[in-house]
């Protein structure tokens, strides 16, 4: 080879490499960051049609609509690559909140999901052979983050004009040992818990409170922690106890609950009597966190299970009239109980300017929401 050949190949060589790692100039279809990655990232979208084959997806893809199964052909990056090799994870499990630049709301995802290898979660570019077009404006570049479907039927697969994905905090699951003693019993002597600190002080009177009729647990040490978060079957036993709900024996409903686990006469309780509802893919998600939009939606119909409103009057409080700077957030199923509740100050301490609907409650928060909706005029 002579030594003009050699040169050439060396710069085409590098040339190639440096392909793969600076990244093109242009607008960013993505940004991904939060407090579970090292690195955040603003991806266009050239920079994802150029990353390694090994990121690639290129697959037929299952997706239910209102008019029946539908099968595209995806191409696109897999985001558990993008945030495993690129963003760098720091966290094993953790809400993924994605932000849609329409403001259209979207479930927050887990990531234990988003690294299943069966679900295949893919930032798509390209659907069917065309570019993607959400916006109905040719001028913009957009993504669509599609998954695979777990079960025949499943709707929420598909998570259009995404521009922002957040990978949470580590959430470490608490499993609270079932309460033996009969919820009804005569209320124990005053509990006063050590961790509740000066930026705690909002809550301190409604976990105590609470506490004291034996409807939420501290940690033990005369610990309460404050700052940890309730699952989704945590809050069922706490609205179920709330109401004084006589415990009723499961009937296997749904996929992700076992008769033998502690919190299954509770779903069903909560579920039977309207308050808790599943997923329309048959599961509870009962380790799942909950946020500020599940739990006001749960006090709302909690408060018209105790009578403290009546359904037709919390019907006619509306986010429109609300002062909440992000209202056009909060999704219709609970839009009436979120509109309710602000007007009723339930959520002073927790949510002041915008309500951020997807945000995780904290137990101090959630022991306000609690308290002020079904206990406040009580104690007076």
């Amino acid at each position: 080879m002579t030594k003009f050949k050699k040169v050439s190949a060396l710069l085409l060589v590098i040339a190639m490499l440096f392909s793969q790692v600076v990244f093109a100039e242009g607008e960013a279809v993505v940004v991904i960051n939060g407090a579970g990655v090292e690195k955040e990232l603003s991806l266009t979208l050239d920079e994802l049609k150029a990353m390694p084959e090994e990121a690639q997806i290129d697959e037929e893809y299952i997706y239910n609509s209102k008019t029946g199964e539908k099968t595209v052909t995806v191409k696109g990056v897999s985001l558990a690559y993008v945030l495993r090799e690129l963003a760098g994870l720091k966290v094993e499990e953790a809400e993924v909140a994605m932000v849609a630049s329409d403001g259209y709301p979207i479930d927050p995802q887990m990531l234990t999901d988003i690294m299943a290898e069966s679900l295949k979660y893919v930032i798509a570019y390209e659907v069917n052979g065309l570019a993607i077009d959400n916006d109905e404006n040719p001028e913009t570049d957009e993504i669509v983050v599609y998954r695979k479907v777990k079960e025949s039927g499943e709707f929420g697969t598909v998570f259009k004009l995404v521009a922002e994905i957040t990978v949470g905090e580590a959430i470490e699951p608490i499993v609270e040992e079932p309460v033996v003693e009969d919820p009804v019993a005569e209320e124990p002597a005053a509990v006063v818990f050590t961790d509740l600190t000066d930026e705690f002080a909002f809550a301190k009177s409604a976990i105590e409170g609470l506490a004291q009729k034996g409807i939420v647990n501290g940690k033990g040490n005369d610990l309460f922690d404050p700052a940890g978060s309730f699952t989704r079957a945590e809050f069922c036993k706490i609205a179920v106890v709330s109401l004084g709900y006589e415990l009723v024996e499961y009937k296997g409903g749904f996929s992700d609950v076992k008769a033998s686990d502690w919190f299954a006469p509770y779903v069903q309780t909560a579920v039977d009597n309207g308050i808790f509802t599943g997923y329309p893919d048959g599961t509870f998600m009962p380790i799942k966190v909950i946020n500020r939009q599940e739990i006001a939606a749960v006090a709302g119909r909690a408060a018209v299970m105790a009578e403290v409103v009546a359904q037709e009057k919390l019907n006619k409080f509306v986010m429109e009239k609300s002062n909440y700077e992000d209202k056009l957030l909060v999704p219709e199923w609970a839009a009436n109980e979120v509109a309710w509740l602000e007007a009723q100050g339930v959520f002073a301490g927790v949510a002041e300017g915008q309500f951020q609907p997807t945000k995780v409650v904290n137990r101090a928060e959630a022991a306000v929401i609690v308290y002020n909706t079904l206990f406040a005029e009580q104690d007076l």
